[in-house]
Order: C-alpha cells, then structure tokens, then sequence
C-alpha cells in the first residue's frame, strides 16, 4: 500500500502538466506606433522575445497565436517586433500580477482555452466590441486546397470571404470583432465554392436551425467574446471529432412520366451536394421515364427533390395537401425528406410531384372497385376487391419505403398493429384498375 500510495503522489502534480491548446487575442487597432509583428511573451517562453510570434493573417490589426502550452497559469504582455515595444501595464488591474517591479498579464487554464480578446495595454476589449473567435476540427475530410471557410448568416459573405487558418492538428481558426450586441447565423464551408455545394450538413441536427438553411447562430445578442470549439459537419463544443460513420449507396427513382414540359437532364439536389442544380445528374438506360442516381452518403437525414436542367425544372409541393405525407417544411421551403440507416438503400420510385409511386391507370374510373378501410385505422386493415380479378396491394411509407404487401382475390386482410403510428400510402392494383389512398394509423 506505501508503495502504491508513494505512486500517486508523484503522478498527481503531473496532471498539472497535461498539454492545453491557449489562444491568446489583442486587438491593435487603438495603437498609434509603427510595428511589424506583435510577438507574445511571458514565463511559458522565458521571455525570448521573438519565440512566439502572433498573426493577422487578414489585416484587421486582431492578432491571434494558439499556443500548446503545459503550466495551469502564466505570467505573460504583448510586445512588438520581439523587445522593440511592449505593454506597460497598470498595477492592480483586474487582469494583471505584479511581482517586485514587473507587471505583467496573468491567466489560469485547466483545459484548452480561448482568452478573451483585449486591446492593447488594456484589461478590456476595444470599446463597443465583442469578438467571435470560431475553431473548427475538420479531422476526416479532405480539406480543399482552396482552404476553409466561415460563411453564410448575411454577415460573413460567401464561401472564400473569411478563410480561416490551421492552427495544427486538423483545426482551423478565425477571429473576427463585430459591434455589441451582434447576433448572426453561420457556417463552415470546406472550399470556396459559389454553388454551395461544399458546405457543412447540419441537417437535423441540433446545432442546426431547420429555418435557417440549417446554419449554426451565435444565439442571442453578444455583449461579450463568442468562442466556439466544434468539428466541421458536427455538433460538439469541445473540438473533438466523432469517429464517421461508414457511407451507404442511396438509389434515388423518379418517375418523370407526368412531368410537364421538355427537360434534356435529370438531377437529384438536396442537402447532400448543397442544394447543386447539377452535382448529381440521374439516368434513365432502359428509357421507361424512371430515371435513377446511386449516391454515397453518410447515415443520417436529407432534405431533398428531384430537378432538372440546373433547376429550370423542380418539383412544387404543398404541404397542405397530401404532399405532406413525404416532405419536410422549412420556412417557406417544402421538400422531400428522408433519414438514412447504415445499410445500402433503393428507395421505391416516387411519382413526379407526388408522394409515391404514380397513379396512372384507371385510377378514378373504377375508384369503386376498391375500398380500403377504417381510415384512420388501428392493427388491422381491409381491402376489398369487385372487379373479379386477383389483384396486388403494397402499403409504402411516408419516405416511399415499400413496408408491406400482398396479393389476393375479393378481401385481403393487412395486420399494421405493428408499424410505427403514421401517414401511409396504400395502392391497389390489378393491372387495368388501381387505387391509392392515404391511410393514417393510430
């Protein structure tokens, strides 16, 4: 036991030595002087003088360096082109430690740290500002060599406006002041890149708002620093990144039989590609109007709908109708929606326009010739047939997901006890009459 006592003591100061990533900002636009670079000092770097210089990599005069550093607190001051200029600091500040004759900046940090950004020679931001300093892990993607990017909002322009810059390990970080009380939308696109297409898929979740073409948002107004540690695509506030999940072949089918007008290409465009009018072009090889797209995405959910010639063509949904039973609205945005599992997916040919397949046959001539009922129903489901002949009935989910059918003579008989509580589509057909009917289950 001494022995395993005697351990620990001396493994418990170590702890105090865990490495901590420490940004450090200062503002130096108030600053009157000529410099070429500030530079930080302090304990950590034994003064030197140019060991550490800081960046302004954008020309805002808001310099910024992220220093790995052991020690739990430092003693540290600005200065400029090494020991050219420095800080002179005032005794007692809320900010400061004064030992003997020095007076210097303190912090303390048990973890990775965003300081908050001050001006010059002062314990303060620069009067009537906040700065927004974003860092975001893009561990697991192939970062574009055109960088990335903080975007979006209507405050921060386009993707290729405000580059962020690499602080190491796989983590990019910018810094920007704004004016108290600023509030905005954001977010981080991988590539500067006009269509959109390169930008992060928040799409349901949280940190994304579904009103807001699923941008992140600094919240409520800002009257003090905005810091945000995050992984790119992701929700996390610790910069970490999860582990990805594996991606899946998603087969799109739309049935074009009904679309009106002339189109030459056939596209699919939702959150997966950014919204692109023509990232991801469908085929039709055996020429029957149902066209078709394999896509390698990541488990999760899209919005999405099927478009044509670079969104000359798109489909219009009112959610008002029974177009609701596959969509998702957002704002003023109605579009399909689909949420994706970790198995490769063929999802069932979906009628232009439509919610399921098409309905092209006879399908209000002989509506008598079935009958579907209760509606809404509960653990059982009847279908009755007059028209003498066997015919088919497939029961598809509100994503167009075949989940039941069946084939029968004068009444089929469908146990749904045990399908989650939903809109349904129900079509019956027998190849010269067919029938399709919204069902809710309760």
């Amino acid at each position: 036991m001494k022995k395993i006592y005697a351990l620990l003591m001396l493994c418990l100061p170590m702890l105090g030595f865990a490495q901590k990533d420490v940004t450090f900002i200062v503002d130096m636009r108030d600053y009157s002087g000529s410099y070429t670079t500030v530079n930080l000092n302090g304990d950590f770097n034994s003064w030197c003088g140019t060991c550490n210089p800081m960046a302004d990599a954008d020309g805002d005069s808001i310099w910024t360096v992220t220093l790995p550093l052991t020690a739990d607190s430092i003693e540290y001051k600005f200065t400029l082109d090494g020991w050219t200029g420095q800080e002179n600091l005032t005794s007692g500040s809320a900010c400061t430690k004064t030992t003997g004759i020095y007076t210097n900046r303190f912090a303390a940090f048990t973890g990775d740290t965003i300081l908050p950004g001050v001006a010059w020679e002062s314990c303060d931001a620069k009067a009537g500002q906040v700065y927004l300093t974003m860092q975001v892990n893009m561990s697991y993607q192939a970062v574009d060599s055109t960088g990335v990017f903080l975007a979006g909002g209507g405050n921060f322009g386009n993707p290729g406006d405000n580059e962020m810059h690499p602080i190491g390990d796989s983590i990019y970080s910018i810094t920007v002041a704004k004016d108290t009380g600023f509030t905005s939308f954001f977010t981080f696109t991988n590539g500067a890149c006009p269509s959109w297409g390169c930008k992060e898929n928040l799409a349901g979740k949280p940190c994304g708002d579904p009103n807001n073409y699923n941008d992140r948002s600094t919240g409520s107004p800002l009257y003090g620093d905005f810091h945000l540690k995050t992984c790119f695509g992701e929700c996390t506030t610790d910069g970490t990144c999860p582990v990805p999940p594996t991606p899946v072949n998603v087969t799109f089918q739309s049935d074009r039989n009904s679309i009106l007008g002339t189109f030459t290409t056939a596209y699919v465009s939702g959150t997966m590609n950014g919204w692109s009018g023509d990232a991801d072009m469908m085929s039709d090889d055996d020429g029957d109007g149902v066209y078709t797209a394999t896509l390698s995405l990541l488990p999760g959910s899209y919005e999405y709908k099927y478009t044509a010639d670079s969104w000359a063509i798109q489909e219009n949904f009112d959610p008002a109708t029974s177009d609701s039973v596959c969509t998702l609205t957002t704002g003023i945005y109605t579009n399909r929606f689909i949420t994706i599992g970790a198995a490769d997916t063929t999802l069932d040919v979906q009628c232009w326009e439509e919610c399921g397949p098409c309905a092209n046959i006879g399908i209000e001539e002989e509506a008598a010739s079935f009958v579907v009922k209760p509606n809404p129903a509960s653990d059982v489901l009847f279908i009755e047939n007059t028209t003498g002949t066997t015919s088919n009935v497939a029961v598809y989910s509100i994503t167009g997901a075949r989940v039941m059918e069946a084939t029968f003579d004068a009444e089929a008989r469908l146990d749904v006890a045990s399908l989650p509580r939903g809109m349904y589509i129900v079509r019956v057909q027998n190849g010269m009459t067919e029938k399709v009917v919204r069902v809710a289950l309760k």
